[in-house]
């Protein structure tokens, strides 16, 4: 009887375990969508650094524009070619603010893209 006891008592236990863990495992609230349009901004921005690794964020802000298109604004510093640390802004433009993918016919994007492109070229402006 006391061995059936023990089991029952085990049972009660891993159940009662799991089930805390489990509700303590579902209280993170998910990522937002400007969350998420941040992280997209964030990695296409470090594509344009001399050191994608070393950018740190200052602040983000969140723009609807009056059109309905919406924009996040970056401010970060990042290291340049000789080491030093320099400061930088940079506009993401997306269609909607629901929208994950940048916006490819916004200016600030497509301003990002020619950079990328006449650097690959050599040309450093």
């Amino acid at each position: 009887m006391n061995l059936n006891s023990n089991r029952r008592n085990l049972f009660k236990l891993t159940i009662g375990i799991v089930f805390i863990s489990m509700i303590f495992s579902g209280c993170s609230e998910p990522e937002s969508t400007e969350a998420k349009q941040i992280k997209v901004c964030i990695e296409d921005v470090k594509l344009s650094l001399n050191d994608p690794n070393s950018i740190e964020m200052i602040s983000t802000k969140s723009i609807n524009v009056d059109d309905g298109s919406h924009r996040i604004a970056l401010e970060f510093t990042a290291k340049n070619a000789m080491g030093g640390r320099v400061r930088g802004r940079a506009l993401c433009g997306f269609k909607t603010e629901n929208d994950l993918a940048l916006n490819p016919d916004d200016i600030w994007n497509k301003e990002r893209n020619l950079s990328r492109s006449l650097r690959g070229l050599g040309i450093n402006h």
